[in-house]
């Protein structure tokens, strides 16, 4: 055993080693972060910069489980910041919105991350349903911000859900002037339009959005729900390219194959209905409709 663990301390070593040698401008991976971390487990900065890696290749929970280590030893801005920024990311919100607050206590006076604090409290504010609050946040980080197509889309999610069309519309629209692919503006505005009875426009909304984000679910969703029998062949090629562009989603995954069929493209939706059931054996309307298309042969 004595000899297995000089055998990894060499082998750490080694690799501290090459480390120091390594062009400063080298990026490190996740295994040179994790070495030097056992070289030095009170480096938080060095925990911070493994922290933000991780964050950017998705593994949340990994980067929260060493940002929590952090804060034990470290409480800076930034430490308490990216806390409360995964616990939002997975939807702890309860945990994000008390370490928001608490990182609005410690920040510095000119702190380029006020904006996003303020914007993210208006978002939980709107999940609570607590419409005041959550507007007086996105007029902080407003103020911040004025050009912010993203946050002019919050502010005109917040007029829809207080049914204030007409100022939602103004926001969704002011989000696309300045920026034309905001595609979630493109949804807000079909939104507007649909339940001010222009059917026509609104699903000219929905196509916009989805020609900048084929992989929007919303928008996607709001198509299969609006899209009449007129409409069958434009929603199938939307279902199409979402699919053939990676994305995944039981539903749309049949409802591609249950149009591919009524368009009599029978082998097109066998095989599309097998890959589903390749992901999901037990889909009781993907048996069906398979055993439908197969009787029917």
């Amino acid at each position: 055993m004595e000899l297995i663990n000089h055998k990894a301390n060499d082998q750490r070593d080694e690799r501290l080693e090459t480390l120091t040698e390594r062009p400063s401008a080298a990026p490190l991976d996740l295994e040179d972060f994790y070495c030097m971390l056992q070289a030095n487990p009170y480096d938080s900065l060095t925990a911070m910069r493994l922290a933000h890696r991780l964050e950017e290749l998705g593994r949340l929970e990994e980067a929260l489980k060493v940002v929590r280590g952090v804060i034990k030893m470290d409480s800076r801005f930034e430490t308490v910041f990216t806390l409360a920024r995964l616990e939002y990311q997975l939807e702890m919100d309860s945990e994000a919105f008390t370490h928001l607050q608490e990182a609005l206590l410690i920040a510095p006076g000119e702190c380029s991350e006020l904006f996003e604090i303020f914007k993210t409290l208006g978002n939980i504010f709107v999940r609570r349903g607590d419409f005041d609050s959550a507007e007086d946040s996105y007029n902080k980080a407003h103020r911040l911000k004025p050009d912010s197509d993203v946050l002019l889309v919050n502010l005109g999610t917040l007029c829809v859900q207080r049914q204030e069309w007409d100022l939602a519309l103004e926001r969704f629209r002011t989000a696309l002037s300045l920026n034309i692919g905001n595609d979630k503006a493109w949804i807000g505005l079909a939104i507007c339009h649909r339940t001010k009875g222009d059917f026509e426009l609104a699903w000219g909304n929905l196509e916009a959005a989805l020609e900048y984000n084929p992989l929007n679910d919303v928008a996607l969703t709001l198509a299969l729900n609006w899209g009449g029998t007129d409409k069958e062949s434009r929603v199938r090629e939307m279902l199409r390219a979402y699919l053939v562009l990676g994305g995944w989603n039981e539903e749309f995954s049949l409802a591609f194959a249950w149009l591919s069929w009524r368009r009599g493209e029978t082998n097109i939706a066998l095989c599309e209905l097998e890959r589903l059931l390749a992901v999901n054996p037990g889909h009781a309307r993907a048996i069906e409709l398979h055993q439908q298309i197969r009787a029917s042969l």
